[in-house]
């Protein structure tokens, strides 16, 4: 199960995330996120992973594709804050042109 809040300022977009990223959650967070993109005009997106407990391979693909699209990525959990270390890092890595040790963090 997962629960997909947003709330929104002048400045800022926060899309909140509460449950499991995993299986059929993947599609539906894809789909909030979609539906977001017109609505952040000029705004930082904030994607808060504070209360995930769970990211599966899918999951963690479509995170990697919102921190390519300029979303932040926050949570003060260990595992959760390694994880999007990782596809911080792998970002970093095809930005520089490393591209094949890149996708190899990523799958």
């Amino acid at each position: 199960m997962l629960r997909i809040t947003w709330n929104s300022n002048e400045r800022q977009m926060t899309l909140k995330l509460e449950g499991e990223l995993a299986g059929p959650w993947v599609d539906e967070t894809e789909r909030a996120w979609s539906d977001l993109g017109g609505t952040t005009l000029g705004k930082q997106v904030m994607v808060d992973l504070e209360d995930v407990s769970f990211i599966d391979a899918e999951g963690r693909k479509l995170l990697a594709r919102m921190l390519d699209q300029g979303a932040d990525l926050q949570s003060s959990h260990l595992m959760t804050k390694y994880i999007i270390g990782q596809l911080k890092q792998a970002e970093r890595k095809l930005r520089k042109g490393d591209e094949h040790h890149a996708f190899a963090i990523r799958i």
